[in-house]
């Protein structure tokens, strides 16, 4: 709490990892806004078959997992059918903002 308090949250998700508060760590490295912070929680959790904790990273630090990274984790590790809602999600967010950019471009032409 200290060392996220004051800014140095690769110190605090180390020491939340290694207390194994791992709901802090996914908390601070999205507090961080960092998405190679996040991505490295991500491979922790993949590489130590923590399959619940991977799944609620990706939930946690949605908006810093680049879906590339999500996807390859999973899929290297066995663990798609975690990444899935994830996965889908993302797609629909993709979709809703080509439709919107489609819907654009028509009204132009």
């Amino acid at each position: 709490l200290v060392y996220q308090k004051s800014k140095r949250y690769k110190q605090s998700i180390d020491l939340s990892k290694q207390d194994k508060m791992y709901r802090d760590a996914m908390e601070t490295a999205f507090e961080s806004s960092n998405p190679e912070l996040a991505e490295s929680l991500l491979r922790f959790f993949v590489d130590n078959g923590m399959k619940e904790c991977f799944a609620a990273c990706l939930y946690t630090c949605y908006d810093l997992i680049r879906p590339d990274v999500g996807l390859e984790l999973a899929w290297r590790h066995g663990m798609t059918d975690y990444a899935m809602p994830f996965l889908i999600q993302v797609l629909r967010e993709y979709t809703s903002r080509i439709d919107a950019l489609d819907k654009k471009t028509q009204k132009k032409e």
